[in-house]
């Protein structure tokens, strides 16, 4: 999906234009861009404003009790990341790998005319590995796709199931691990959901979290 944040427009300036602004303003403007960026990096991934940003898209059942680990409002739309209390973790050498045995990625991005929610959504918009805490690219091993259809927002949507193997860390053996991932268009706004399970019981986790969604106006 691309990016909803509008691009920043560059504009040129002379030399001479540049020396006699820089003195003055570049140690203002790089104090107070670094302010408000480690303000909202801090209230996005503040645990209550993640889950009350999620509870107020959908209702969700975690098993195990849920935590919130990223939350934020850009531009009308709005997406939150809630985990499982319940962690995996597996032994390495450099030390011990923890991770939430499930997640939940949701987002209501209003529609755009003329703008098309890419297939491979999941990836492009949230990120770029299995999961938002396991962003490490190549080390989810799918076995089986398939796309099924399934109860959401109050519709059928067509879901993909990826099934295969999630490596935490080097020498380590991998884990099972389970994603689905849907997306659907409700009261002009694209809906998604991106559910990620790991470990002994992925399967049966992730088909309770994604079962339980209710998505709200």
């Amino acid at each position: 999906m691309s990016d909803s944040l509008p691009s920043i427009p560059q504009y040129r300036v002379s030399i001479w234009e540049g020396m006699a602004i820089a003195a003055s303003a570049v140690l203002l403007v790089a104090v107070g861009l670094a302010g408000l960026s480690v303000k909202a990096l801090n209230n996005a991934f503040n645990p209550n404003r993640a889950e009350a940003i999620a509870r107020s898209m959908v209702d969700y059942k975690m098993p195990n009790g849920s935590k919130g680990l990223f939350g934020t409002n850009v531009g009308g739309g709005r997406m939150a990341v809630i985990s499982s209390t319940a962690l995996l973790s597996t032994a390495s050498p450099g030390g011990a790998v923890i991770l939430p045995e499930v997640e939940l990625a949701i987002a209501r991005i209003p529609a755009q005319t003329g703008t098309d929610v890419e297939e491979d959504f999941g990836n492009e918009f949230l990120f770029s590995g299995f999961s938002f805490s396991n962003q490490t690219t190549n080390t989810f091993q799918i076995t089986k796709t398939q796309t099924e259809l399934r109860s959401f927002c109050g519709t059928i949507a067509q879901v993909k199931v990826d099934e295969g193997t999630l490596t935490l860390a080097d020498q380590t053996p991998p884990v099972l691990a389970v994603r689905y991932q849907t997306q659907v268009m409700l009261d002009q706004d694209n809906r998604i959901a991106i559910v990620s399970a790991v470990g002994q019981n992925a399967t049966v986790n992730a088909a309770i979290v994604f079962d339980s969604i209710k998505c709200k106006p």
